[in-house]
């Protein structure tokens, strides 16, 4: 690069680590838990915190081991140095884990293929839908990413560089701690890719990355700790259940399955089309990137996962997250190579746009999404409000509960289906159930009054009510 170029570039890649910073952090806290997945993060977390137990996760009060517990034992260190839990110490993991996929990101880039392709990378991902929501959302995605992608990218260290072992040790301690944050699906980003790729290749170095003893000596000693310790006080089988709810179900048939092609659908939306860089002289891009075993399993880290996930038939965008970051490593090399050959006019053009999305997106979450968002949210400030008024009253909720309802009612609320609910009417029991809008209508008449309605929650015209049985209705009259 030129001076003139070299100065462009530092004030570009300043710029970008300052946007990066407000996508991540700016007003973290300021918006109530948007999703189902954050309110049950959330809720587990608040009870490890209550209780004191790091161990065992729970859920309104009920054993909760579906995800390991990585996620929850940071958000637990933060909350224990702040002295409360709450939206901020609740997100902080995901947004510390997004800078460091980021940073990760540049440094394999710029040490593999230079200043321009690695800039455009960390560019490309900053402005990538997915990768931004997820960097601000109590969700184990990002945590999740973060160490996946650390893991491959030692991996390729290693390959690259055999005689700097360390590189392998620091793969699998980070996958390791990739199982207890998700469990043993981690294995699909990392493990399994290496294992095609050492097909491929027929490279022993990359065989030696999969059969070095000390390294899984290493990995099973950190990935099993919790899962043993566990196991050593609840018994062996606890984990048959949830293997089956959690694993099996996912792979095996629904009634309404997505599209196989669905991920490619989400990959090409998250990534704003950027993708079609690929069909610029694909050839010569291949070519690149199958010139090298370490670069054929950056391939493989890619493809591997985006074809085993399509088969399933639970399909959600977020699950395909640890692979987005190598997704950009490829465009952001593409980006760079159309760059250097293009005209002066256009590398203005370019810069501007990779400048211009990430500020975009950070301009979203800066100024827009708590108004835009606002109407999902707004009742649960009314519920924890609303909670701190009433005289102590067994409070349940009808059918399926929102996590998000219990966090904010600060008590743990049990639900009732319809034929709980005819028990404790048989019982004349004095109590408060809350239900949705669409489920009080037909419970109303069997109440003795409607307590107090919640709107909007979650859609604009949808409520939530609280309907009073017994002697509750006299007792909140009287206060």
């Amino acid at each position: 690069m030129n001076l003139s170029a070299t100065n462009t570039y530092h004030r570009l890649l300043i710029a970008s680590a300052f946007i990066s910073l407000l996508i991540a952090f700016w007003g973290l806290g300021s918006i109530d838990l948007i999703s189902l997945n954050e309110g049950r993060r959330a809720l587990a977390i608040n009870e490890m915190f209550e209780s004191g137990n790091w161990l065992l996760p729970t859920l309104n009060g009920e054993l909760y081991l579906t995800k390991p517990p990585l996620l929850y034992w940071i958000s637990l260190s933060i909350s224990s140095v702040v002295g409360t839990v709450n939206e901020w110490t609740l997100r902080l993991p995901s947004a510390f884990a997004a800078l460091v996929t980021l940073w990760m990101t540049y440094r394999y880039t710029l040490n593999r293929f230079g200043a321009w392709p690695a800039l455009f990378s960390v560019q490309i991902l900053m402005a990538n839908l997915g990768f931004a929501m997820l960097a601000r959302r109590v969700e184990i995605e990002m945590l999740l990413t973060a160490l996946c992608v650390g893991a491959v990218l030692s991996a390729l260290k290693f390959i690259e560089e055999p005689t700097k072992r360390g590189w392998i040790y620091l793969s699998y301690f980070l996958l390791a701690l990739a199982v207890l944050t998700k469990g043993p699906v981690a294995l699909l980003f990392v493990t399994l890719p290496l294992i095609v790729s050492a097909i491929w290749t027929k490279d022993s170095l990359v065989r030696h990355t999969l059969t070095n003893y000390k390294s899984w000596i290493m990995f099973f000693v950190v990935a099993l700790s919790w899962y043993l310790v566990v196991s050593l006080q609840l018994g062996f089988d606890i984990w048959s259940t949830i293997a089956k709810r959690d694993m099996l179900e996912k792979m095996q048939a629904e009634e309404v399955a997505k599209p196989l092609l669905s991920y490619l659908g989400w990959i090409i939306v998250d990534f704003l089309m950027l993708v079609m860089l690929l069909l610029i002289r694909p050839r010569e891009l291949f070519k690149v990137f199958s010139a090298r075993n370490d670069l054929k399993a950056l391939l493989c880290a890619v493809v591997v996962p985006l074809l085993v996930f399509s088969l399933f038939s639970n399909k959600h965008a977020k699950y395909l997250l640890p692979i987005y970051p190598m997704i950009s490593i490829i465009l952001g090399v593409q980006l760079a190579k159309l760059f250097d050959k293009t005209t002066h006019q256009l590398k203005k053009i370019i810069l501007t746009f990779c400048i211009l999305f990430p500020l975009l997106l950070a301009c979203f979450y800066m100024f827009v999404e708590s108004r835009v968002f606002a109407y999902r949210t707004s009742a649960f400030a009314q519920i924890n409000d609303w909670e701190k008024t009433i005289t102590p009253n067994t409070l349940y909720t009808y059918g399926k509960t929102d996590s998000r309802i219990i966090y904010y009612a600060y008590t743990p609320i049990k639900s009732l289906d319809p034929k709980a609910l005819k028990v404790v009417l048989d019982e004349k029991k004095s109590f408060l159930l809350i239900a949705e809008d669409d489920e009080a209508s037909s419970l109303l008449p069997f109440a003795g009054c409607k307590v107090k309605e919640f709107k909007p929650y979650l859609k604009k015209k949808k409520s939530l009510v609280v309907l009073g049985y017994g002697d509750a209705c006299r007792q909140l009259n009287n206060n």
